[in-house]
């Protein structure tokens, strides 16, 4: 029986694309030991998987979304990095007995890539979004760029010095290709389909875009009162800007003030908002500070989401229009592709640090919940979602490489 290693990043965003494929190969006789944090040990053992936790104190969800949440795209790097310096021995000390016949890890999880180049066994990278181009960036305007670029440059002596670390101490051979993140491998799988992926020289016969790998089954039954409102008649909005990117209160009292006296109940997640903190919502508006969010969007006519790939995608294959609020350039990047395709609109302005107006996110949900050609729109952008084959085209290109 071949044995797969799998190096996760321990958040929820990344962790959960990577289960379907990790379950599909255990169902075709492939033995995975999946290794991330204690918290998802539940997930992973639920996907047939062998469970192993990451030290503690090297790696941790609050850490990446502290990091994710500063700005910088460097801050991420950093704190990979660092991690890297401990996850790397503790990995190679873990498999040098019994080495695996792959690696597969995290585009962002560097440790899992130099175990595999030191050990020599086959890369399988497990992207979480595509490959950004200088194209791709050419939406930003002067003032995103500068807010981009700020937080960014301040972090580049830290990284530097990080990299630097990590460079000396296990040499120059194993460490991934320029740019760093996110890393490719001898396979790369996109849980994404082919449409938002720009023109990029990097793609080739190794990428495999096989679209989203949602979870078997839905999430979590809601609680009495979830429920109870989700049932109630007429149309839903879904306001969350997801796990890693914490809304701020500004923000959420604007959608208070925005969607409160539309014909629609309004549901919002707040993430790391504490919903107490926000005061009283108006009257058919339920705020909650997570929700079971595929099993929400079953029942959703709008979704204001910040763009993360996975919620806009979930969102697509419900056929829910959305309105997107995005706080990195990547998300501004999905916002316009869904745009582009008719299926959503994009308020950039958190973007340039600014708040985003009550008037105009209104008339965007609005707009939402009227307009059908949005809900057509995004009805067949969702039904594309499964032309790439999904967990099972993954698993496919991953058993063709071990059997080469």
């Amino acid at each position: 029986m071949s044995r797969v290693v799998m190096a996760g990043m321990p958040a929820w965003g990344h962790v959960n694309p990577s289960l379907p494929i990790m379950r599909e190969l255990t169902r075709r006789g492939v033995e995975v030991t999946y290794y991330t944090g204690e918290e998802f040990r539940a997930p992973v053992e639920r996907a047939g998987c062998e469970f192993r936790a990451y030290p503690p104190g090297t790696i941790s969800v609050a850490g990446i979304a502290e990091a994710t949440q500063s700005g910088s795209t460097l801050r991420v790097v950093t704190r990979v990095l660092r991690a890297t310096e401990s996850l790397l021995p503790f990995l190679r000390d873990e498999l040098a007995g019994d080495p695996p016949a792959a690696i597969a890890f995290d585009s962002n999880a560097i440790w899992g890539r130099m175990a595999a180049a030191s050990l020599g066994v086959p890369m399988i990278s497990l992207m979480t979004t595509f490959l950004v181009g200088g194209k791709d960036l050419s939406c930003l305007t002067a003032r995103e760029w500068a807010c981009f670029l700020g937080p960014t440059i301040r972090d580049l002596p830290r990284t530097v010095a990080a990299k630097q670390r990590v460079v000396r101490r296990f040499g120059k051979r194993i460490y991934p290709p320029s740019p760093t993140l996110p890393m490719r491998g001898d396979v790369t799988i996109f849980p994404i389909p082919r449409w938002l992926q720009g023109d990029d020289p990097r793609i080739d016969a190794s990428c495999h875009y096989v679209g989203p790998t949602f979870p078997e089954g839905g999430d979590s039954a809601p609680d009495a009162e979830l429920a109870a409102f989700l049932d109630e008649p007429g149309p839903l909005v879904l306001v969350s800007l997801g796990t890693l990117h914490a809304g701020s209160g500004a923000f959420f009292h604007a959608c208070f003030e925005a969607l409160g006296d539309l014909p629609a109940r309004v549901l919002i997640a707040t993430g790391g908002v504490d919903p107490a903190g926000l005061g009283r919502p108006p009257a058919g508006t339920l705020v909650r500070a997570s929700v079971p969010q595929r099993e929400v969007l079953r029942h959703a006519s709008a979704f204001v989401t910040h763009g993360g790939m996975n919620s806009a995608l979930e969102g697509l294959a419900r056929g829910v229009p959305l309105v997107v609020v995005p706080q990195q350039a990547e998300q501004l990047i999905i916002g316009r592709k869904v745009a582009g395709r008719g299926a959503g609109t994009v308020l950039r302005h958190a973007m340039s640090r600014r708040p985003v107006p009550a008037g105009e996110l209104r008339t965007a949900v609005e707009r939402a919940l009227t307009d059908p050609s949005l809900r057509v729109a995004a009805k067949e952008a969702g039904a594309s979602l499964g032309e790439g084959g999904g967990a099972v085209a993954a698993a496919e290109a991953i058993q063709n490489r071990l059997g080469a």
